[in-house]
């Protein structure tokens, strides 16, 4: 038993190293929870025999017998491509432009166990944001971002109860960690800018409530909220030879989601999820500096936006399951505010999956995830270009999971 905590502290350990860093979610939400989640286009509410429902409906772990760990890690790459007209302070030729190769590990990690005749406690670890996006030192575009990375985790504590035979609660705590990396340039003169350089983190807690009814032994509705997370962050500045110190407050969005899930058989179920995000609290990107450095501005007033989507598992076999799923995923960026550091539109998401079981107590997900962004027109700043216009964004996703039943 011993030897079992020690493995699961360095595993939780090892996971804490490698935080995600990519956008693909509205707004810089991300939702690549676990494989066999991912591959029902994160449809996922009503997993089974599966601990990773913590992340997305924590109170299904009251339908789990017995205790259970799940493990796996997502692989990501997103690709877009920006088109200028050149503007005052473009010194290069190119009118084409595309992001560089900055591939993100999205780890997450699971455990539940049955702890009463009518509850359940769990533990999860998963990502909640992400965002990284990084161009050439040069580009037309580097006034609004060279490199941004936004990072964020949750360390979710969860107690589960049976209310009756049919309703289901769950609560937990979302330690929410994120960092903050920003390099851009400043504007000096009509002609000549100087390199900003932002590095920070925050660490608050927010709260998880889920309600579950199950119709029948078939079908299922669940509801899920997310609190909003306020981040306080002190941040270590460098702007061109000058380093200081930052600060700044950023309200992270809470959300509702809502899915039915039904099983038409022993073989095939099907889910049908629907999650509100209120990307308003994200109103501005805000900084003060010390040293008697002027404040830097930065309005967002994003948008509330939905992300809607269907999911299918099907028993082929005894070993065998493939899933797969679609998502409509709303961008919450007004049109005037469009920048690039969230470079996407409206994104369609397509996902496919397989399931292995070698055994009666274990099994293995994959996962393999495209998500297509639609184009966005970008405001000039600072006379770096004329027009921009994003396009061809395409993020890849590959998943592999593990899932055990422990005893």
């Amino acid at each position: 038993m011993k030897r079992k905590k020690l493995i699961g502290v360095l595993m939780l350990t090892l996971l804490a190293l490698s935080i995600p860093a990519a956008a693909f979610a509205e707004g810089f939400g991300v939702y690549e929870w676990s494989a066999a989640g991912t591959a029902m286009g994160d449809n996922y509410m009503f997993g089974e025999n599966d601990p990773a429902v913590l992340a997305y409906n924590p109170a299904q772990i009251t339908k789990l017998n017995g205790s259970y760990l799940s493990l796996g890690t997502s692989w990501v790459n997103a690709a877009t491509s920006v088109s200028f007209k050149n503007g005052p302070l473009n010194i290069t030729n190119s009118d084409e432009w595309d992001n560089s190769y900055s591939p993100a590990i999205i780890p997450y990690m699971y455990y539940a166990q049955k702890a009463g005749k009518n509850s359940w406690w769990g533990v999860a670890f998963f990502a909640r944001y992400g965002n990284q996006i990084e161009y050439d030192d040069l580009w037309p575009g580097r006034f609004d971002t060279v490199f941004t990375g936004v990072k964020g985790v949750t360390l979710q504590p969860t107690y589960a109860f049976k209310i009756n035979d049919k309703l289901s609660a769950a609560v937990g705590l979302d330690i929410n960690y994120v960092s903050l990396r920003m390099k851009k340039d400043v504007p000096t003169s009509l002609t000549t800018s100087m390199r900003s350089d932002i590095d920070g983190d925050s660490t608050n807690i927010g709260w998880v409530a889920s309600l579950m009814y199950d119709f029948t032994p078939k079908t299922s509705a669940a509801v899920v909220y997310r609190a909003r997370v306020k981040h306080t962050m002190d941040a270590d500045a460098e702007i061109g030879p000058l380093k200081t110190t930052a600060h700044g407050t950023v309200t992270l969005p809470d959300s509702l989601s809502i899915g039915v899930g039904h099983k038409f058989n022993d073989r095939t179920r099907m889910e049908l999820n629907a999650t509100w995000t209120n990307w308003k609290t994200y109103n501005a990107l805000n900084l003060t500096f010390d040293n008697g450095l002027p404040d830097s501005k930065n309005t967002k007033d994003w948008s509330a936006a939905w992300r809607i989507g269907i999911g299918i598992e099907h028993k082929l076999s005894q070993k065998w399951s493939i899933l797969g799923g679609y998502v409509y995923d709303e961008s919450p960026v007004p049109d005037q505010y469009m920048d690039f550091t969230v470079p996407t539109g409206d994104r369609h998401r397509g996902s496919i999956g397989f399931k292995y079981r070698p055994n009666e107590t274990s099994e293995l997900a994959f996962a393999y995830t495209a998500i297509w962004a639609g184009n966005r027109d970008v405001l000039p700043h600072y006379g770096g270009f004329m027009s921009a216009r994003i396009h061809d964004g395409l993020t890849q996703v590959l998943s592999i999971g593990y899932t055990v039943k422990l005893k």
